[in-house]
């Protein structure tokens, strides 16, 4: 798992009908500045448009574990799955799994240098 940055933008149309989607407010989301920019760009080109708003999020993607470092899978009833935590980070947060049939925890995404987690837990799982 990692952090990804995205952008969300909303598009107002002044009218239903003066959109191409014929709605008058559309979403996207984007994975780049440059893609970002080409929706601003369109928006600020329609004289329909009456606002786009956006804003920058950070997403944590990627698959979580399947099993605990010793094998133990995370499938299934309640004693396999798993314990989940939080440990807030300026990273943006650290997703702590805890594995119930040995002591094994996993932290997603692995800490880093610039990590600060020690500093602002607040209760460990």
């Amino acid at each position: 798992m990692e952090w990804r940055t995205r952008w969300h933008i909303t598009i107002r149309w002044d009218r239903a009908d003066n959109s191409p989607a014929g709605v008058t407010v559309v979403e996207h989301a984007v994975d780049s500045p440059a893609e970002l920019r080409h929706l601003v760009q369109a928006a600020r080109a329609d004289p329909h448009v009456v606002a786009y708003p956006y804003r920058r999020v950070r997403e944590l993607v990627g698959d979580e574990p399947d099993e605990c470092h010793n094998g133990h899978g995370y499938v299934g009833g309640s004693v396999t799955t798993p314990m989940r935590g939080w440990w807030p980070c300026r990273c943006g947060g650290h997703l702590v799994i805890r594995c119930r049939m040995c002591p094994d925890a996993q932290v997603e995404p692995p800490l880093g240098a610039d990590c600060d987690t020690r500093k602002r837990r607040a209760t460990s799982p």
